[in-house]
């Protein structure tokens, strides 16, 4: 009986370790280096997002009133239409899932530090 018991809580113990890596690892977590990429951006009325090419998730951005006040200026000048996607490069660093607000809608949040270029998208962008 004493083995049983000693076997139970090392088995419980496991499973209960396994419950918290799990759940730790599904939390998107903050990557504090900055990266140079390239994606597409749009720009409207509740809409301030960035897609990296070659990944499906969709990121809002954030970053300075002089840095976001640049993409939307550009962004104007290169848009045809209101929440057309344009191609940018930039340097930013993904930061965590935001709780609330638009910002909460997306898979998470990149706070942008530079802006390369932005031009209008053509099928050659993420090539």
């Amino acid at each position: 009986m004493k083995k049983l018991t000693h076997y139970l809580i090392i088995y419980f113990g496991v499973v209960f370790l396994q419950a918290c890596s799990s759940t730790e690892a599904s939390q998107p977590q903050a990557d504090t280096e900055e990266k140079t990429l390239i994606g597409h951006y749009i720009y409207g009325h509740e809409a301030n997002s960035f897609q990296p090419c070659g990944q499906k998730a969709v990121f809002w951005v954030v970053g300075s009133n002089e840095i976001l006040g640049l993409m939307a200026e550009k962004y104007s000048n290169h848009a045809v239409k209101p929440y057309d996607e344009v191609f940018v490069k930039i340097t930013g660093n993904f930061i965590n899932k935001a709780s609330d607000g638009f910002a909460a809608d997306y898979d998470g949040q990149i706070q942008v530090m530079k802006m390369f270029f932005m031009k209008k998208k053509s099928i050659t962008d993420c090539k």
